[in-house]
């Protein structure tokens, strides 16, 4: 059966880079009757949050990201949570000392850096000298806990990736890595093996940055008689300053584009347009999952293109129903006609809540265009436009032509010193919609009221 993964860290929000590689998960188990699991990697427990964790459900919920198993809703292979299962690793770690298989390592962070700055000035890539590993119980230092290191084997480490094909390593460039830390918590490499063994994961699918740590991971399942899943690398998400999308990119994290007024649909379809070509058009889940296919993925870096983005949401509210958007942006259902009117000029949801606030509220008096509406000319036309509207019982499509050409008559002016002073006291803005929709738009009543705000 197939089963997936997607395993962040709650040290800061989702970006668009976790969110694809969310998605990709998700897509390929739905496509394959499979399971998607919400693993939370919280071994860092200086940075992680309980809020970030939440901020990881509600993202995902957002997108319709559903988990079939998670922290939040349990399942057969929990717990989901890495901070949970620090007891499995420790045995895990001591099993794999007894066998041979790893040892302690004594070595101080000075010695380590003092190694370092050695290869360096050699010219040598960074790596363990595997100094302690084989250090005697008996020459061990008295009260040092020392981490936990792999003894890598010397070999070939093959492994097949879905995207990139047949991947080679050679294990002496990694040297004996750390698989516990001191503090008792595991590394990074040894917890995921041993929770993607355990929770039955069946493919892995991840940024390529991660290939790195493959050689590390295979070696582990093998030593741990573990089976190995499927890696599947797919190439990093790239922000507008050329390097990979992270939580530094803080104005492309899934909260602050939502709190901008981007649709999930919008970024669903944006995303997984980053490296696969699905179709055109805003699709749904379903239809995503359907055509999902991981030898369609690309195996270049992908750019992130906002324009793009921009473009699917303006198409997503398109689709979406006056009633719906007025629900989301918490206003009374009673501006669903406004919003129809409005809002194929606009490419997010803060966008058609600033082209609607001069509908639903008007302007004020003490507002910097009150200064414009103060001159003479403009409160007499405001003067004379609200007399010509309080003469009428209603306004018909042919009303407004009617009523500029009278207030042109009585006050002698035209042009923008005519029509200026109208748009300002009725929407408090300089342009938008022409002012015989805005004149339908608000109705006659609401008109009269917001041109007497501005008479005197």
């Amino acid at each position: 059966m197939v089963r997936t993964r997607f395993a962040p860290s709650p040290t800061g929000p989702l970006h668009l880079g976790n969110a694809r590689t969310a998605l990709f998960n998700y897509l390929f188990a739905r496509r394959n009757n499979g399971s998607f699991i919400l693993r939370i990697e919280d071994t860092d427990r200086a940075r992680s949050t309980d809020e970030f964790e939440r901020a990881i459900y509600d993202d995902l919920m957002w997108l319709g990201l559903v988990w079939d198993e998670g922290p939040d809703i349990g399942g057969a292979f929990g717990p989901y949570r890495q901070s949970e299962r620090l007891k499995l690793y420790a045995e895990e770690a001591e099993r794999l000392i007894s066998e041979g298989k790893a040892y302690r390592c004594y070595c101080t962070r000075e010695r380590l850096e003092e190694l370092k700055a050695a290869q360096a000035a050699a010219g040598k890539p960074s790596r363990y000298d595997n100094r302690c590993r084989d250090l005697k119980p008996v020459d061990a230092p008295p009260g040092v806990p020392g981490v936990i290191r792999f003894k890598v084997p010397v070999k070939e480490v093959l492994f097949m990736d879905g995207v990139h094909g047949l991947l080679s390593f050679d294990s002496r460039t990694l040297g004996d890595f750390v698989i516990m830390g001191s503090d008792g918590i595991a590394a990074y490499n040894f917890a995921v093996v041993l929770d993607d063994a355990r929770m039955a994961v069946s493919h892995v699918i991840r940024g390529d940055d991660h290939i790195s740590n493959t050689p590390r991971q295979v070696l582990l399942f093998e030593a741990l008689g573990l089976k190995t899943p499927l890696f599947n690398h797919v190439p990093l998400v790239m922000g507008p300053d050329k390097t990979p999308l992270s939580k530094r990119h803080g104005e492309f994290s899934l909260k602050g584009l939502r709190d901008e007024g981007y649709l999930p649909e919008a970024i669903v379809n944006a995303v997984a347009r980053l490296g696969w070509n699905p179709g055109e058009g805003i699709m749904g889940l379903d239809e995503l999952s359907d055509a999902f296919s991981i030898d369609k993925l690309s195996k270049s870096a992908s750019g992130f293109d906002e324009g793009r983005l921009k473009s699917y949401n303006k198409d997503a509210i398109q689709i979406k129903s006056s009633k719906e958007l007025s629900i989301l942006m918490g206003l009374n259902t009673e501006a669903a006609g406004l919003i129809d009117a409005l809002k194929g000029n606009a490419s997010t949801l803060r966008e058609l809540e600033t082209l609607l606030r001069p509908f639903i509220t008007g302007p004020s008096p003490g507002s910097t265009e009150s200064d414009e509406l103060n001159q003479e000319h403009a409160k007499k036309v405001i003067k004379a436009f609200r007399l010509a509207l309080d003469a009428i019982p209603g306004l018909k499509e042919e009303s407004y032509k009617d009523l500029v050409e009278g207030v042109k008559a009585a006050t002698g002016e035209k042009g923008r010193r005519l029509l200026m002073p109208l748009r300002l006291a009725l929407t408090g803005m300089h342009e938008g919609v022409e002012l015989a929709n805005v004149l339908k738009l608000i109705g006659r009543e609401e008109a009269i009221k917001r041109l007497r705000r501005f008479e005197n």
